[in-house]
């Protein structure tokens, strides 16, 4: 006998809808609380329960425990909601959720990994609070999962990026699946492995939310996530803007960067685009800004952030050249880093001939004076001063919210008692300062009409 059943796509936040017909092996969805992570991928089970020849879920947390508030309640909540109570039984020793048509849902905890090896032919796992197993808890679960040929396994990961060590930066999920991943938005992305002359793929998407696009949260909600904000801005960014948890640090370079007053939307206009770059090979940054006065007074603005990985000037210039108009660029200023004079770059469209990159950004670009780069790049120490100068009583310098690799590193780019960016160690995000010098270059370049306010 079959059964119609009919469930409206509305019935899914929107900012999720896309993984409804997704054939991703690993989802990950992350960000602030109260922005229906799980709500969703609870939906999402509920229907491929129902729907599927074949199904059979895993549900894991770190404790066994925790799962009946947390997942086993949240799908217990959406089945009476959308009224297919009927078609479900709910099992509290042990937790099980089996449907009419043979389909179920089974928990476990990390708590109790022995119990993982009992379940053969799953077709799902869904890890609630992700960042709290450790990446042993992971290996032993994911190399436990064995299936038919003709049984695909689907992994859902939902997690605020907190890190149990305080720094979700150095977390295992992070290192090895969300590194690049950006805020606010959705990716798809891929990790691939070489089996011997084999390569396989690993499909995995990437999608971070806030609470500002859930509509089902409340205004008390949201007043009390923008309390927070005052309260513990530490703990604010974390749980209610969904960005990454980190340690905190003793010397901040950027010691009066604030989180409210300097990260927003961000006004484009006519005015020429300013260019910022930091040469080095891999991040290779430039920022992307505008400066303007008017009657409000002057305003700095931070559009956008370009960051490459291992690639040179002239992948630079084909990326400014596909993302920017002949318009635009006709009129744009380009700065950065002066050190540049002295070095010199293959220009592969010229042959042989070598040019530094501040030579090949003009010809490519017929800069002439709107090329303006000091002779030597001041003291690190003295710009110190001076952009922190700048972000205390600067009427308006605002960064754009999607400058991940900026904001992240205006927070948490830690110096020494001398003023000197700490750059001993590259594996460290905190002591590369890429983006950071790019921003000091644009200051600097500013700083005459930052003078006069």
């Amino acid at each position: 006998m079959e059964i119609e059943i009919t469930v409206s796509t509305d019935e899914f936040l929107e900012a999720y809808q896309h993984l409804l017909i997704s054939d991703a092996d690993i989802h990950f969805l992350w960000g602030g609380r109260d922005s229906g992570k799980s709500v969703f991928i609870a939906q999402k089970l509920i229907l491929d329960c129902l729907k599927n020849d074949y199904f059979r879920c895993i549900l894991v947390k770190k404790t066994y425990e925790s799962i009946k508030d947390s997942q086993f309640q949240t799908i217990k909540d959406w089945v009476y909601r959308w009224g297919v109570s009927d078609f479900f039984e709910f099992i509290e020793s042990p937790l099980t959720i089996r449907c009419i048509n043979g389909n179920k849902f089974i928990a476990r905890g990390c708590d109790k990994p022995e119990k993982l090896k009992s379940i053969s032919n799953p077709s799902d796992v869904w890890y609630e609070e992700g960042d709290h197993l450790t990446e042993e808890d992971y290996d032993t679960i994911s190399t436990s999962l064995r299936a038919d040929d003709d049984v695909k396994i689907t992994e859902w990961f939902s997690f605020n990026p907190e890190g149990s060590s305080g720094s979700f930066e150095e977390h295992w999920i992070d290192k090895r699946f969300t590194e690049d991943c950006p805020y606010n938005a959705s990716i798809d992305f891929s990790k691939r492995i070489m089996l011997g002359e084999k390569e396989i793929e690993i499909k995995c998407t990437s999608t971070h939310t806030t609470y500002d696009i859930n509509p089902y949260c409340t205004d008390k909600r949201k007043a009390k996530h923008e309390l927070l904000a005052t309260a513990n801005p530490a703990k604010w960014r974390v749980y209610s803007r969904g960005f990454r948890g980190k340690k905190a640090i003793d010397r901040p370079f950027m010691y009066n960067f604030n989180m409210d007053s300097h990260v927003g939307e961000t006004t484009v206009n006519d005015s020429p685009l300013i260019f910022s770059l930091d040469f080095n090979f891999d991040p290779f940054v430039c920022i992307v800004a505008q400066e303007w006065n008017n009657r409000d007074g002057h305003h700095l603005h931070v559009h956008n952030e370009i960051v490459l990985s291992k690639q040179g000037v002239n992948d630079m210039i084909r990326v400014i050249k596909g993302n920017y108009t002949s318009l635009q660029l006709s009129k744009a200023i380009f700065t950065g880093d002066a050190t540049q004079r002295k070095r010199t770059v293959e220009q592969s469209v010229r042959g042989t001939e070598n040019l530094h990159a501040l030579a090949m950004l003009d010809e490519a670009f017929k800069l002439g004076k709107r090329l303006r780069v000091p002779r030597a790049n001041p003291k690190v120490a003295s710009t110190q001063d001076i952009c922190n100068f700048a972000l205390s009583l600067h009427p308006d310098i605002k960064i754009n919210p999607k400058c991940n690799l900026l904001i992240n590193e205006m927070q948490f780019t830690e110096c020494d008692a001398d003023g000197n960016i700490l750059k001993k160690d590259r594996n460290k995000l905190e002591q590369r300062a890429d983006a950071i010098d790019a921003y000091r270059y644009l200051t600097m370049y500013v700083m005459p009409d930052i003078a006069q306010f």
